[in-house]
């Protein structure tokens, strides 16, 4: 896909997804003409529009009724129709209960029959995907992601194909997405960057072995209720690539990853500046929202505004929201959320060290007399 087609494709998207649904067709037709071809890769992008995602990151007020999967994952969510979806048949599992959907995959509770453990298992039908060599491309991401091994990233455990169904098993993972956690225990600030510092740490362990996450949002971040951070779906975006354009569009020029907390490479579609920054910066708006309770970046106005606006790199300063917060926290953010990939953090141990010393000079500014180890 050319860059023209591309930016042509997105402009006439973000100028329909605003309007009411009765009127999307209509205006489509009128503004395509005789170009199906056109017609249909918008079609894909406001079906993908509808399905939970976009609109439930903006605001995390309304996550416990509308998006939230509970301290024990037995919240579920009345807009994917519990008790109403049939679950699939895969050898070796017993799929309970649906914990989540997408474009193109589904989230089950499962018992391993094996050894009787709870996982997690995501299924996805072979026909999303373009081509054979998309799905082996799949298939060698998921390995690479399952050989992440760190106490705060959930681990991939098996992966396989079951007739026309490729699926990948999960730690199930029991918690809290990160910022509602946070939210619910009313934490302060240096309790925010110690969680957040673990959060970092594991980034910085996937970085280690060359893999980018490119999707980090408060809901790939899990809180148990031990208060252990895990960090979901590591290396899985990439993994994406293979899947039709309603799970993700990644050619070059195309867009990637959840708007609210897009880099603005990733919202530009300039695909070879994506890498290790590309999730400092995601990273960095994470932490915005979390010490600010607000978003860096004005989310009024229509998608096509907010996704200039997120091309721009256009930051409001964290002093706006909070004004008596620590100052090296204010350079952290600032650094994080560079519109310029080289002006960031280099690497998420970079971040996380920088973190560390905000820490441990708030609990000086306590009045303790020694640092504990973080």
């Amino acid at each position: 896909m050319s860059q023209s087609r591309h930016q042509q494709i997105t402009d006439l998207f973000l100028q329909i997804c605003d309007l009411p649904v009765e009127q999307q067709n209509s205006t489509l037709a009128n503004l395509c003409g005789e170009d199906m071809e056109l017609m249909e890769e918008i079609k894909t992008l406001l079906q993908q529009d509808q399905l939970p995602g976009l609109e439930d990151e903006v605001d995390p007020d309304r996550s416990d009724s509308a998006r939230m999967l509970e301290d024990n994952f037995e919240e579920f969510d009345e807009r994917f129709a519990r008790g109403k979806v049939s679950p699939p048949s895969i050898t070796g599992y017993e799929l309970t209960e649906l914990i989540g959907q997408g474009g193109v995959s589904q989230v089950w509770r499962a018992t391993d029959q094996r050894n009787n453990e709870e996982i997690a298992i995501k299924v996805h039908n072979l026909t999303a995907f373009s081509s054979e060599d998309a799905l082996t491309r799949f298939e060698r991401e998921i390995k690479l992601a399952a050989s992440l091994d760190h106490p705060n990233i959930a681990s991939i455990i098996d992966s396989g194909r079951d007739g026309d169904m490729y699926y990948y098993t999960l730690q199930l993972i029991q918690g809290k997405r990160l910022d509602i956690y946070a939210r619910d225990r009313e934490l302060g600030d240096e309790a925010i960057l110690r969680l957040f510092s673990i959060v970092c740490g594991a980034v910085a362990h996937a970085h280690q072995q060359s893999i980018i996450h490119r999707d980090l949002k408060p809901s790939n971040i899990l809180v148990s209720r031990e208060g252990h951070p895990y960090v979901l779906d590591f290396g899985l975006a990439k993994a994406m690539e293979g899947v039709m354009k309603e799970a993700s569009i990644t050619m070059e020029g195309d867009i990637l990853g959840t708007l609210e907390f897009m880099a603005p490479e990733q919202a530009i579609g300039e695909q070879a500046k994506i890498g290790p920054a590309t999730d400092i910066y995601s990273l960095g708006l994470i932490l915005y929202r979390l010490l600010t309770k607000n978003s860096p970046i004005e989310s009024t106005g229509s998608r096509y505004a907010l996704l200039k606006r997120m091309q721009n790199g256009e930051i409001e300063p964290p002093e706006t929201y909070r004004d008596d917060l620590n100052q090296a926290t204010i350079d952290i953010l600032m650094r994080c959320l560079q519109r310029e990939p080289d002006d960031r953090y280099a690497s998420a141990g970079d971040l996380n060290k920088d973190l560390r010393e905000v820490i441990r000079s708030l609990r000086f500014a306590k009045g303790e007399d020694q640092p504990t180890s973080i």
